[in-house]
Formats: C-alpha cells, structure tokens, sequence
C-alpha cells in the first residue's frame, strides 16, 4: 500500500505510495533550490553517484516472463481478452500471496509471494508491459493499517490498477466516460471510496516515496533522502514527499532546512494535517510556544473531509502521550465518519486511562454499532460486561 508519511519530529506517522536515474545536481551552495523545494545535498554525500532506473521496479526475470505467458496464453486461447485474461492469472497467484505491508519490486514480489497492494500494482504494472497493454491507477479510501517500527508509525493507504481492453474500438459519435478495463485489487470492496486516476510517473514517485518511508523507519537517511528526493523530482507538488524530505533534514541536524521546507509545503496552498503536526513538534524541539500554539489553533480549525487522516494524527499524538489532543482527533474523525468503530475505541482506551468509565461505556456501546465481524462484537461485549460491572461496583 502506498503509505502516506504523516511524519512527526519524534514520530513519525507516515499514511503512504518514479523513475530514471538520480544524480547529485550542480550547486555552489550547500543549500540548494530545486523547484521550490530547498534541499542540503551536502547532508547526503554518497548518494551522488547512485542510480535508480525506472525499468528496474518492473523488472522480471526470463523464467518469471515465460511463467506468466504460457499462463496468459492458456486463458487467452480458452476466449479471454488480454487483459481479462492478465487478471484471471493474477487471481490465482493471488490465492497464495500473502498480503504483508512492504513494499517490492516485481521480482522481489513473485520470488516471495507476498507483497502490499503497492506491490501488487508494481506487479500488474509488469504483466501490462510484458503484454502491451494500457494501465492507469487509481486511489480508493479505506482505512489504512497503522504499523509500528520503533518512533515511526507508518499508515497506508490504497491503490487499485486499471488495465484496459485492447479490442475496444471507439465509435466517434459516442461520448464515453471510461473505456472497458478490469480493475487489479487484492480486496475490492462496496465501502471504498473510489478516487483521482494518476499516471505511470505520479505511480513511480510514490513508489518511491514508499520506500523512502520504510528506509527513514530503519534509520537509513542517505536511503531515504535519495529515494524521497527522487520522488520529488517526479512530482513536485506532492505535499507528503514535501513532509517526507523536512523530517530527513530535521533527523540529519538541519533544522533550519526542515523548517524552510515546511514553510514551502505549506505555501502550496494544500491543506495537510500531516505537515503542519509535523512543523508544529519541530517548533516544540526548541521552545517556540507563541508559533506551536498559534499553528496547534490552525491545526484544530482544520477540516479535512478524510477521516484517516485525523484518525492517524489521533494515533500519532496518543502515542507520545498528548491525550487532550488524541480525543479532539479522534472527535474530529468520528464528525466525518460517525461509522469508524477504531475511532470510538481510541477514545475507550483514552476515557478508560482517565477513569471517566461512563464516557468509556458509552463509546462502547457506539463501537458495537458500527461492528459486523462476530470476534469483534465478542470483545466488545465482553470490554462492556467488565465496564458495567466496574461502574455498578464503585456506586
């Protein structure tokens, strides 16, 4: 899944998703200005001569391309369309692959079966190639899955791939919305959300993006700046690649480049809940309490219409122990999606630590609403059962 940072100063709460080669720019300065963005190169000197090229990501060995034809022939001789017959053989690679959140190239993701649905659009991404087909992406809105690596929490979000029929013929007196495609998804579901299409490239520098975020988790920086910087030479205006690039200026000591690139980001005029937390604990780092306060005010005023990103701010800011504004997230999450049971258990788990066990009762009570799945209903009931029989004990 494509995560999308939302980087904290001391966590890193990242929700996320390019391609030629990289090389260290021509400068003068230590500080350098590339569309906008002002970038320290002279923080990361090994990384000049280091190379990513777009057609590695896609890459597929001999004995994988012959695998992957004999079996699309066998559907496409048996009546199937290229590109229905592409997705039939994914659906049985599929029926094994273990849906794990990294991020792989397409070899990497047949050699180990698994991958995220990042790595299953890099993979769909090569069957169209390997067959000449045309493909797009798409973004849907589901909830993400928050994982944990030491100070960093990375939040993924989802992308779906849109590989079209090459039999179809326009008619010209017919205006079409779409063409005729299958749409590549590990889990499709009625509750996403469907979003913009983007292209191969916007594709790339998430790609990229992704495993910048995974290498800023391991504490690789010169990883990390090289492919965050590469994914914000493929896309300029990304705001979460922008985010991405002040967290790794800040973690390698410059903090006045960080704050500068927090400033361009948001003079991009895009609202980013993420970006403005993430400036708002760099100014905490050193006392600046007049600006945290002023932009913590902006922050909260906020009305971003995507309930995951409040919830994953909820989440960052529980996790170093800001509950006050965990439950104003988390409100604030439930005002946009009143359905979102993890939010309702947030604020459990909050009311719960505070001793406020009528308030805790009641988000219960709420989470069991919006829960269908029989486990989950069962722990729900029995957190209730517990609650009530504290509550009728201390009366």
């Amino acid at each position: 899944m494509n995560y999308m940072l939302l980087i904290a100063t001391l966590l890193l709460n990242l929700l996320v998703s390019s391609c030629a080669s990289i090389t260290k720019p021509q400068q003068d300065k230590a500080i350098n200005q590339v569309s906008e963005v002002p970038i320290n190169y002279s923080l990361f000197p090994n990384i000049e001569n280091e190379q990513l090229i777009s057609e590695d990501v896609f890459f597929l060995t001999p004995a994988q391309q012959k695998e992957f034809l004999i079996a699309v022939d066998q559907h496409i001789a048996n009546g199937l369309a290229p590109h229905k017959a592409l997705s039939e053989v994914l659906a049985e690679r599929l029926a094994n692959f273990t849906y794990y959140g990294e991020t792989y190239d397409a070899t990497t993701a047949i050699s180990l079966n698994k991958g995220n649905c990042m790595s299953l659009a890099i993979l769909t991404t090569a069957y169209a190639k390997l067959l000449g087909l045309d493909f797009s992406y798409r973004k849907v809105s589901t909830l993400p899955v928050f994982t944990k690596k030491d100070d960093v929490i990375l939040s993924s979000s989802h992308v779906q791939t849109i590989v079209y029929d090459p039999t179809f013929i326009k008619d010209k007196s017919i205006l079409y919305l779409s063409s005729p495609a299958v749409v590549i998804d590990y889990f499709p579901s009625k509750n996403h959300r469907s979003g913009r299409k983007f292209s191969l490239e916007t594709f790339l520098a998430m790609y990229y993006k992704n495993i910048a975020a995974d290498a800023l988790a391991d504490k690789n920086l010169n990883k990390s700046f090289l492919y965050a910087n590469k994914a914000y030479q493929l896309d300029t205006e990304n705001i979460e690649t922008i985010n991405l690039l002040a967290v790794i200026h800040r973690r390698s000591g410059d903090l006045q480049t960080a704050e500068a690139i927090y400033k361009t980001g948001m003079d991009k005029g895009q609202i980013n809940i993420a970006l403005l937390s993430n400036y708002i604990m760099l100014l905490k780092s050193q006392q600046r309490m007049g600006e945290v306060n002023t932009l913590q005010e902006k922050l909260n005023q906020l009305d971003d219409p995507d309930p995951y990103q409040w919830l994953g701010e909820a989440y960052t800011a529980k996790s170093i122990g800001n509950m006050k504004q965990a439950e104003i997230y988390f409100k604030k999450a439930l005002e946009k999606a009143p359905y979102l049971n993890q939010a309702y258990m947030g604020l459990y788990k909050i009311y719960v630590q505070q001793n406020k066990l009528r308030k805790a009762q009641t988000m219960l009570v709420k989470a069991l609403e919006w829960t269908y799945e029989l486990d989950e209903r069962k722990l729900y009931k029995y957190k209730l059962y517990n609650i009530k029989h504290h509550i009728a004990a201390n009366h």
